[in-house]
């Protein structure tokens, strides 16, 4: 059955009222496009999560509406009902569009996709190419983000490959983060890794990506973030990959680090490259990210996590006169050493007195001077499903440490640690300003906080940095609160060595800041900064 397809062109604050219109009139369907697509004039809109365009439609916007053909509606008619109606529109064009087999017009325009060497994307309804070296992901398009098409995709496939081909993948494990359809998953199984699994904030996109899986007969779990920290507890992966966007990749850094194993890989991906200096320094307290693909303007980052610093015992080469020797007929047994004098050795009571000397004697050096390093070392996690037994372990290291700091001075200094703070929740109140004119002065808006402390000893609380960007990403304005300006005046009040002890094991602030934000403000970020140190995302 053909159908009649009408064509306003509008201007965008009347694009979507006009729809709803056309709807209420009898349209089947409505879409929004621009006008000017193609053109000297076309005006991109660019939105990330978050920071959504405040009118979804163009500047100029070409309003199509599906009709039946049976519709009995004169074009004048069409027009006039729409005045009527408050809408002052030109008539529009008519265009008649055939009947056609929607579902293979639809599919005619997926063919398989070769990405690298080895790698390939096919829908079902295609052939797999005959190529026994082939990798074939099959992958149809829908609702969930990733078919190979998207450079972000490519370059990450293509990462994958690589690692494949330069070592043995069957016992390291892969964490695919926003794993969208599953595809980097899926890959990351077939090209060897023992242990895959994939989180995405967005329940169609983990249904998408278990019927993807099981479509390529590979043994993935996709869960949603609370499901996957039940389903691996505090596990840490071999490689983390992250296909996202710039700005959540900033706001999950201390996330996605946490996931890594000492030695292991982080790929990062969906960073358009006047977005990589930004990504690269969110990073830089904890690993080094450098630029390992471009793919139309596209970036792909790598780095890798330094394994923690192991305490080694070197000593020189021994001789074979530098070994003790026993010698008996004495009716004791001596020590010979290699100057040739001969020792008794101390007796059992005699060493457990020596060992309790030194202790007493070096404690108080390492409680003064190394006490808090050492604790903090050891501090598990209280968020998400922290290991009980690990958890109780720590507490009876507190309560013995807390014992001895009663007769031994003890450091009592919270330490600085940026990956120890986790925003719960953060709104800027921004909506309502971007409508104001440019012109006009800054405004006033909220910034509702809920900030935790996850670890298991008291950490020094940090100052928050505030960065305002414009509808291009381009940083407007930093503003940096100290303890003493965002923390509530009533904690204060009952803290009066906050700035020395920390905020206590798990403690969450939540709290509201009135903040003057200027009227061209489009998006943020918030960060934890401490004021000898570079700030970063928690």
């Amino acid at each position: 059955m053909p159908y009649r397809e009408l064509q306003f062109t509008v201007g965008a604050e009347i694009a979507e009222p006009l729809g709803d219109a056309l709807m209420e009139i009898g349209a089947l369907s409505v879409s929004v496009e621009d006008a000017a697509a193609g053109g000297y004039d076309e005006n991109p809109l660019y939105g990330e999560p978050g920071l959504s365009p405040e009118v979804q439609a163009w500047d100029l916007s070409s309003v199509k509406a599906l009709f039946s053909k049976d519709l009995d509606l004169p074009l004048n008619d069409l027009v006039a009902e729409l005045k009527e109606a408050g809408f002052s529109v030109n008539p529009p064009q008519e265009v008649i569009i055939a009947d056609q087999d929607w579902v293979r017009l639809t599919q005619s325009q997926f063919e398989p996709i070769h990405v690298g060497k080895r790698i390939w994307i096919v829908p079902s309804w295609h052939q797999t190419p005959n190529d026994p070296d082939a990798i074939c992901l099959a992958v149809d398009p829908g609702l969930a983000f990733g078919t190979g098409s998207h450079p972000t995709t490519r370059l990450c496939l293509e990462w994958l490959e690589q690692c494949s081909q330069e070592s043995a993948l069957n016992s390291q494990s892969l964490l695919d983060y926003g794993c969208g359809s599953g595809i980097l998953a899926i890959a990351a199984y077939k090209l060897g890794f023992g242990e895959v699994f994939g989180t995405d904030i967005d329940p169609q996109a983990i249904e998408s990506a278990r019927t993807n899986a099981q479509q390529n007969q590979t043994r993935i779990q996709f869960q949603l973030p609370d499901d996957i920290e039940n389903a691996v507890g505090n596990q840490v992966f071999d490689v983390v990959i992250a296909n996202i966007l710039a700005n959540p990749l900033q706001v999950l850094a201390p996330a996605l680090i946490a996931r890594l194993k000492p030695g292991g890989q982080l790929v990062l991906s969906g960073i358009l490259e006047r977005q990589v200096d930004e990504v690269i320094t969110s990073y830089q307290n904890s690993l080094q990210l450098s630029v390992w693909g471009i793919d139309e303007g596209w970036v792909c980052l790598i780095g890798k996590l330094s394994p923690k610093a192991q305490n080694m015992a070197f000593s020189s080469p021994r001789s074979i006169h530098d070994e003790p020797k026993k010698l008996s007929g004495l009716g004791l047994k001596h020590i010979v050493t290699k100057s040739g004098l001969i020792k008794k050795p101390l007796s059992i009571k005699k060493q457990l007195l020596a060992g309790l000397a030194v202790l007493l004697i070096a404690y108080p050096f390492a409680t003064a001077f190394w006490r808090m390093p050492m604790l903090h070392a050891l501090a598990p996690s209280m968020d998400g499903s922290p290991n009980s037994i690990g958890l109780s372990a720590f507490r009876a290291v507190q309560t013995i440490d807390n014992f001895l700091c009663e007769w031994i001075p003890c450091d009592r200094k919270a330490i600085a640690d940026f990956k120890a703070w986790r925003f719960i929740s953060a709104n800027l109140g921004i909506a309502e300003i971007n409508n104001r004119d440019p012109g006009l002065p800054a405004a006033q808006s909220m910034l509702q906080i809920e900030l935790q402390n996850r670890l298991a000893l008291p950490i020094a609380i940090p100052g928050l940095e505030l960065i305002l960007t414009d509808a291009d990403e381009k940083t407007i304005v930093r503003i940096l609160l100290s303890p003493e300006e965002w923390l509530p005046k009533t904690w204060q009040s009952t803290h009066p060595d906050f700035l020395l002890t920390g905020a206590s094991a798990g403690e969450v602030f939540n709290l509201s800041i009135p903040l003057q934000v200027p009227s061209n403000a489009a998006g943020y970020r918030l960060r934890v900064a401490y004021p000898t140190q570079s700030p970063t995302n928690p």
